[in-house]
């Protein structure tokens, strides 16, 4: 363990000096998909941890009332009762991280998938591997706002941030907000997702969060980390605490960032489109074209946190559009389509690109060659891969080896933390896992 350094300021926020660590490589995983169809696995097999240095768990939830999830997704409202690990009703107080679904978390008496206990498990094989928790995500991100709001509720999350490190051997927390001041999901009427003084908020609760994680670290004789994914849009990154911007405020109780480096085009969109692309494609015509890739998004963050801190995400997915026009270089792209394609809402993980038979390897063993009726086309200015079938009209944007390659060459050319990626078990076959071992830790 690297010796860490702690040095208390008068202010409210400990200033800590910690020795310069290696880069890093966090992947998520989904709790909920160990169950379904093909349910996803938690194993030495199934997940190399010595490929990694961070495992981010999705997701956790925060409780309010004694009730947690989100009132503004489905009808009836998408909320349960905050349960304990072995499935009794709690009413902790407001503010309280809690577990997302005690079937997935834990063994359940026997009954549970126990996530939380296979995930330590993989520090047989890699103990230098961190796991973090990390907290709400797309749907469950509606009681950030309130919770930040007051220093009692605060203190609550961080307390019981805190309890949950200590009780399943977890090294870190890592907050998905999507998004402070811009909630992705609205509330119902009557309820409070949002408000302008979000992000000022969001600095008072990691600072808190840090306050008590520090001093636990020197209780426990263990580091205790603290990561946020933030959104690569300019509109997250805008914004002032005091006479600084908000973000660079952020940072210093954190121990990096992950910028969500992807969801640039959907479906939603009109026309097809790179959803992940590193560069812009001049050819892009959309507005927001200049600030939606990669290059762009890391440019503006480090206006304001320093290279060291920021990490960037990688998607190990695609999304698909349907009955788009060839248009003249007869490749689908930038074309206008008819929605997404109905392959598990319109997702494409890589592992069923490559198992289903869209993509097949080349002479040197990348997956370089459509299968299916489609053309696998490289676009060199954004450095991105896409397929088309002129047949179905079929559009398919991803990641492959080429692309994550590029990626981890720009990050370690600019001299960022690390990759993050979403998610585990869209590489079954590890094979996009394996290039950025190989790229960043030289596997």
């Amino acid at each position: 363990m690297k010796k860490i350094v702690f040095a208390f300021a008068l202010s409210l926020l400990p200033i800590y000096v910690f020795a310069q660590s290696n880069l890093e490589i966090i992947g998520y995983f989904p709790g909920w998909k160990v169950v379904g169809a093909q349910p996803a696995t938690i194993s030495s097999a199934s997940i190399n941890a010595k490929n990694l240095t961070a495992i981010n768990y999705a997701f956790l939830d925060i409780c309010w009332d004694g009730q947690h999830g989100n009132p503004g997704v489905t009808e009836p409202p998408d909320v349960a009762d905050c349960l304990d690990s072995s499935g009794t009703k709690i009413t902790p107080p407001n503010g309280s991280i809690v577990l997302g679904n005690p079937l997935w978390d834990t063994t359940l008496n026997g009954q549970g998938h126990d996530n939380l206990g296979k995930l330590v498990a993989l520090k047989n094989d890699n103990p230098k591997l961190k796991l973090f928790a990390s907290v709400g995500g797309w749907n469950w991100s509606n009681r950030f706002s309130v919770t930040a709001a007051t220093q009692a509720t605060r203190d609550n999350f961080a307390k019981s941030a805190l309890a949950f490190l200590r009780t399943y051997h977890f090294d870190g927390i890592d907050i998905d907000w999507e998004f402070p001041g811009n909630i992705g999901i609205p509330c119902t009427e009557g309820r409070i997702c949002d408000n302008p003084n979000d992000k000022k908020n969001f600095v008072l609760l990691v600072q808190t969060l840090r306050q008590t994680l520090v001093q636990a670290s020197l209780e426990d004789g263990k580091r205790y980390y603290i990561t946020i994914a933030s959104a690569a849009s300019p509109k997250y990154i805008q914004g002032q605490v005091g006479n600084e911007n908000w973000l660079t405020a952020l940072a210093r109780s954190l121990d990096w960032i992950n910028i969500m480096n992807y969801d640039y085009r959907s479906p939603f969109d009109a026309t097809s489109g790179l959803h992940s692309g590193l560069y812009r494609d001049k050819h892009d015509r959309i507005p927001n074209a200049k600030v939606s890739n990669g290059d762009a998004m890391v440019s503006m963050t480090l206006r304001y946190v320093p290279a060291d801190k920021l990490v960037l995400g990688l998607a190990f997915y695609g999304y698909g559009w349907a009955s788009c026009k060839p248009g003249p270089n007869n490749d689908g792209l930038f074309q206008p389509c008819k929605g997404g394609v109905n392959n598990t809402g319109s997702n494409f993980n890589f592992s069923d690109l490559t198992g289903q038979g869209y993509l097949h390897k080349d002479e040197q063993g990348l997956f370089t060659i459509g299968g299916l009726g489609f053309t696998r086309y490289w676009n060199e200015a954004a450095q991105a891969p896409y397929l088309y079938s002129p047949t179905s009209g079929t559009f398919i944007s991803y990641e492959d080896e080429q692309a994550i390659h590029a990626k981890t060459n720009y990050l370690l050319k600019k001299g960022l933390k690390g990759a993050m990626f979403w998610e585990l078990n869209a590489d079954k076959n590890q094979t996009l896992g394996k290039v950025v071992a190989k790229d960043l830790l030289g596997r």
